[in-house]
């Protein structure tokens, strides 16, 4: 791994991951595998708002990911795992190792309503995400030589708080977590996203 690379993981791989699963939903053999770094694409970045379990408990770059140590987990279960069956199909290889992230990395919280009801009761919520983030958009920048990112919200609520922060153009799928569609009804709705985009 090269150093801005290391200093990525060491500042934030407590938060993030890359667009790369095994067919367990796990990322770990796959990081340690030495093709690791020509897998990866910085420069397209998928945007959550939260973690909704504290990712400091875990190893790094587990987010979006299955974690073991979750109480009642399997990758069977995870929201996440309908994303990741969607990136996996070929039509959809652009987005092949593309960075994961979360907006909001200071407050974990399953519930997205009560989060968006702490952002509007404490502004320095925003203003300390907002610093990290450009941080982790820096360090991104020298990964991949360039200052030019494809970022995509996964949701509302990520794209209405990234607007607010940052001046530059973001695209928006479908947040895999909706349960009103059905697991096929989601998929097909990031599908239809993500089509767009491209």
């Amino acid at each position: 791994m090269n150093k801005y690379l290391l200093q990525l993981k060491k500042e934030f791989g407590p938060y993030s991951s890359w667009a790369l699963w095994d067919n367990g939903g796990e990322i770990e053999k796959i990081i340690k595998d030495k093709k690791f770094k020509s897998l990866i694409k910085p420069n397209i970045i998928f945007m959550g708002l939260n973690a909704s379990y504290d990712l400091r408990k875990v190893d790094d770059w587990m987010n979006y990911h299955f974690i073991k140590e979750k109480k009642n987990s399997s990758w069977k279960k995870e929201h996440c795992r309908k994303l990741a069956e969607v990136l996996s199909e070929p039509e959809f290889s652009y987005f092949n190792g593309a960075y994961m992230t979360d907006i909001i990395k200071t407050k974990y919280d399953p519930n997205s309503g009560d989060l968006m009801k702490a952002i509007k009761k404490d502004g320095n919520i925003i203003t300390e995400n907002k610093r990290l983030l450009k941080r982790e958009m820096k360090l991104l920048s020298k990964i991949s030589k360039s200052d030019e990112f494809h970022i995509i919200c996964i949701g509302n609520k990520s794209f209405e708080i990234l607007n607010q922060i940052l001046k530059r153009k973001i695209d928006k799928i479908w947040h895999y977590s909706a349960y009103q569609l059905g697991k096929e009804g989601v998929k097909e709705k990031i599908r239809q996203d993500l089509r767009k985009i491209m």
